[in-house]
């Protein structure tokens, strides 16, 4: 049998043992520090493996959050072959074992177990570029959640200083309108007319900003007499400035989400799907990676977690099943929203359709949702197999 290397990942360092065969360790468990200084331990001891042996030595790691990733770099650099382990297979692993011991050593030995039992496969790959746009999509989900929070906190204050602004502008946190309310708020003297013309651009008529700037000075006037809390509205100031950093930084990813989306043909193919944005289409792309590491449509659906769970034992079948919720959860949340919006004034007829034809079996709208969002991915699964856009 081949050497093997059982890694167990953690913060900032790692648990490694190394075994010439099974059941035969080369050496004890050493821990490794992610730093260049472990790094050069680590493939040290992987020469010293492969110069005993005679045979270049497999590493098993499991996929621990983002820490195992400057790991995975090291042995791509080093040129050694590994496996990345699902969390959830080595610790089904480690149940099968009669005592009941859990230390990083024993961890990195059920690893490298489970590489001679044949327990584990080729995880998937993809190209760097799924990768950037995978960190660009997640951020800009997590900026979007702060900024959304952001906005219900700002509606409070504004109510309590500034109510009269309210109903001013269509839509009180557009940059033009966070710009306008950061003026008034600095009690300074301004052409009305620039700033407004200025933070709209070309986009709105002259006659348009002169109408803005006539009420702007009404509610101005009423605002000023009222003398609301200055501490608050400071506070209202410091969100609203907030507010415009967050609107700068959302625009600079969706930029960036684009230059890369140029590069990805796929993120096109997903966009020819009524319903679905650059944005979701991005978002979709990077969670999915390269669809010719998924066998079939089931796969990926599997991979999603919108698989149904079943439960069976003896004469008993459980009727009420649920989606295992195993898979991305980012994946599941873009096809939520791409569902929601293909169904909006029918924008997605087969969509609507399926989901007009579930409904009518008296299906509850959660679970059609979740039907159509099954439904869409085995047509992103079609559209991005044979590289052809979507028919509808």
């Amino acid at each position: 049998m081949e050497p093997v290397v059982g890694v167990d990942v953690a913060k900032g360092s790692s648990v490694v043992q190394a075994f010439r065969k099974r059941n035969e360790p080369f050496g004890k468990a050493i821990d490794i520090v992610h730093e260049p200084s472990g790094f050069d331990q680590f493939t040290e001891m992987l020469g010293a493996l492969q110069a005993e042996t005679g045979v270049a030595p497999v590493v098993v790691l499991e996929a621990t959050g983002h820490y195992h990733r400057a790991l995975v770099c090291c042995l791509d650099q080093s040129g050694y072959t590994y496996y990345i382990v699902n969390p959830l297979q080595s610790k089904r692993a480690r149940g099968a074992q009669l005592r009941k011991v859990k230390t990083d050593a024993t961890d990195a030995w059920h690893l490298a177990e489970m590489y001679y039992r044949g327990d584990v496969k080729a995880h998937r790959t993809w190209d760097e570029t799924f990768t950037e746009l995978q960190h660009l999509t997640r951020q800009h989900e997590f900026v979007t959640g702060i900024f959304v929070q952001a906005k219900l906190n700002s509606r409070a204050l504004l109510e309590q200083v500034f109510p009269e602004y309210e109903g001013l502008f269509s839509n009180v946190f557009s940059a033009t309108s966070l710009t306008v309310l950061a003026c008034c708020l600095e009690e300074g003297t301004a052409d009305w007319i620039e700033v407004i013309q200025g933070s709209a651009g070309k986009s709105r008529s002259k006659q348009w900003v002169i109408e803005k700037v006539r009420k702007l000075e009404e509610v101005l006037g009423d605002w000023r007499e009222a003398r609301r809390s200055p501490s608050q509205r400071q506070a209202l100031l410091g969100m609203v400035k907030l507010l415009l950093t967050m609107i700068r930084q959302l625009d600079e990813l969706e930029k960036q989400m684009e230059d890369i989306a140029t590069n990805l043909p796929e993120v096109e193919l997903v966009k020819s799907i009524p319903g679905i944005g650059m944005k979701l289409a991005a978002a979709i792309v990077a969670e999915i990676g390269d669809v010719r590491q998924f066998r079939d449509a089931k796969q990926l659906v599997a991979f999603a977690g919108l698989d149904p769970g079943i439960f069976s034992s003896g004469k008993f079948t459980a009727t009420g099943t649920r989606i295992t919720k195993r898979g991305s959860k980012r994946l599941r949340r873009s096809l939520y929203l791409a569902v929601q919006c293909g169904m909006r004034k029918n924008v997605n007829a087969k969509i609507g359709s399926y989901y007009e034809k579930k409904r009518k079996e008296g299906k509850p709208y959660k679970v059609v949702v979740i039907a159509c969002a099954n439904k869409l991915l085995h047509h992103i699964f079609a559209i991005l197999q044979k590289s052809q856009p979507y028919q509808s």
